[in-house]
């Protein structure tokens, strides 16, 4: 004769396999519960969202899964059996009890996935980002800092920040500010050129050159002619502008900070519309893309501070 010991756990291991097995599946709970509750299957249908057969069908699976009847069926109702009375008595505060364990437990981070021009993301976008996350704290942004424009049908992102002509929103596009530059400067050479442009260069982004646009609005002619270095992205051209190196337009949105901490002056008084504005695009049907896109918008509809000392003109 063989003998068995089993150590503690071992026996404990057994025990709740035992009771694992004999729990019935947690969904046949659910739905007994609620017939229970009613004593109708065509409430209990409307309340669990499916048909009274299907309901029907569950208990009955229930009842075999137990080996034991837990209701009556009379004319039109339902009675409980003593077997239905003793396991409704519990099954209610257990799914109770459940349902708040669940709902205390930490909510999974999504994540909005966003694609939108360098200089917009480094500039405007990263700064404001944490006024977001105060509001949804467990949604995180993944951000595509990139000029390429992309089909949000084709591509894994849910946001698409687009730079286009003025008018070209429709129910999937929404502006977020018009796109009117103005231009800028180092302090330690706005004195010079507030005057007579020609002592500076202008600094061009090469993909939306507007100075002709801004010379125009401005008056001054003959200065089509000037020296130029362009840049593939405006970052660039404005990071050679705190460089002193020459003068860049950009949209005032993109140059507050900058302006706020001396680093840039405005020259020339007002921003010059250029006929683009700043759209975003988005798949709304999750409900962390649609939060974004409206703080988004609410953010782009805040004023930029103007402020005297910003401007010298």
């Amino acid at each position: 004769m063989t003998n068995h010991i089993f150590s503690r756990d071992r026996l404990v291991k057994l025990s709740r396999d035992k009771m694992i097995k004999r729990l019935p599946p947690l969904n046949f709970v659910k739905v007994f519960e609620c017939s229970a509750r009613h004593l109708n299957l065509h409430r209990a249908a409307e309340e669990l969202g499916v048909t009274p057969g299907a309901v029907s069908q569950q208990i009955r699976a229930l009842e075999t899964n137990l080996g034991i009847p837990l209701f009556e069926r009379l004319h039109k109702r339902l009675r409980l059996t003593l077997a239905g009375q003793q396991l409704f008595a519990t099954s209610g505060q257990v799914l109770q009890m459940l349902q708040e364990t669940v709902d205390r437990l930490p909510s999974p981070r999504q994540m909005v996935r966003i694609t939108a021009a360098p200089t917009l993301c480094t500039r405007w976008l990263v700064p404001r980002l944490s006024t977001f996350y105060e509001r949804y704290p467990n949604v995180g942004v993944l951000i595509d800092a990139s000029i390429q424009y992309v089909n949000l049908a084709d591509e894994p992102f849910d946001v698409a920040i687009r730079h286009a002509r003025t008018g070209a929103n429709s129910a999937q596009h929404e502006v977020m500010f018009p796109d009117e530059v103005v231009a800028v400067c180092a302090p330690s050479i706005a004195s010079s050129v507030s005057s007579d442009i020609s002592t500076a260069k202008l600094l061009c982004f090469a993909v939306n050159d507007h100075w002709p646009c801004w010379l125009s609005a401005k008056g001054l002619t003959g200065y089509n002619k000037l020296d130029r270095v362009s840049f593939s992205h405006l970052m660039l051209a404005l990071d050679a502008a705190i460089a002193g190196q020459g003068i860049a337009l950009s949209p005032l949105q993109l140059v507050e900070h900058d302006l706020r901490q001396g680093r840039l002056v405005r020259l020339h008084g007002d921003p010059v519309p250029t006929g683009f504005s700043y759209y975003v695009v988005a798949r709304r049907e999750a409900r962390h893309v649609a939060a974004f896109t409206e703080w988004i918008i609410e953010e782009a509809a805040k004023d930029p501070e103007h402020e005297d000392q910003l401007s010298w003109d």
